[in-house]
C-alpha cells in the first residue's frame, strides 16, 4: 500500500513538474512581460467577439501573475463577466463557441455548461453564472502557460505581484 501511494506520489510530482518549463533553460526564450502581453493580446482578441456572439453590454476583465500547481513557476492569468440580457443559456454558449471557433480558436470543450477555446498556450473559459444571482452574466477565465522564471524576469513577474490585478479589458 504504501509502495502504491509512493508511487503516485512521484508519478504526481513528475506530472506537475513537466507541466511547466523553464524560461532560462534552452528553448523557451519568451520574456515574462512577452509572454504577459502573448496572453493579454489573445485575451482582448477573444472577449470581444464572445461579446458580440452574447450581445453583452458589460463586459470587465483583469489578470495578474499567479503560482502554478504545485508552486513550480508562474502564469498570468485571469477572468471576468461578460453581462448581456437573459436567454436560453445553451443558445448562448453555442453562439460563443460557434463565433470563436470560426475566429480561429480551437474547441477545448470537455464539460457541459462551459465553453473552452484555445490559441497557442493561452485557456479560455466561458460559463455561465448561477441564474440566481445573476441572469445574463457568464464568467469568463484564462491563462497562459505554467513557466519558471529567473533573473530580471523572475524580478518582473514578483514587481507585478505586488501591483495586484490590473484590468485587461474596460
Amino acid at each position: 500500500m504504501r509502495t502504491a501511494l509512493l508511487v503516485l506520489s512521484v508519478g504526481a510530482l513528475l506530472g506537475a513538474t513537466s507541466a511547466c518549463s523553464s524560461s532560462s533553460a534552452g528553448g523557451d526564450e519568451v520574456s515574462a512581460k512577452a509572454r504577459e502581453q502573448q496572453v493579454i493580446d489573445t485575451v482582448t482578441q477573444a472577449v470581444p467577439v464572445a461579446q458580440e456572439a452574447l450581445g453583452a453590454t458589460k463586459v470587465l476583465v483583469d489578470g495578474s501573475w499567479a503560482s502554478c500547481p504545485g508552486g513550480v513557476g508562474h502564469r498570468f492569468a485571469g477572468g471576468g463577466t461578460l453581462s448581456a440580457s437573459e436567454g436560453d443559456t445553451e443558445a448562448q454558449l453555442d453562439a460563443i463557441r460557434t463565433a470563436l471557433v470560426e475566429a480561429g480558436y480551437d474547441d477545448e470543450t470537455q464539460a457541459d455548461g462551459h465553453v473552452s477555446v484555445s490559441r497557442g498556450e493561452v485557456a479560455l473559459d466561458f460559463a455561465p453564472q448561477l441564474a440566481a444571482k445573476t441572469p445574463g452574466t457568464f464568467k469568463v477565465s484564462y491563462q497562459g502557460p505554467c513557466k519558471r522564471y529567473s533573473g530580471d524576469d523572475e524580478d518582473y513577474v514578483k514587481a507585478q505581484n505586488l501591483e495586484g490585478a490590473r484590468q485587461v479589458l474596460p
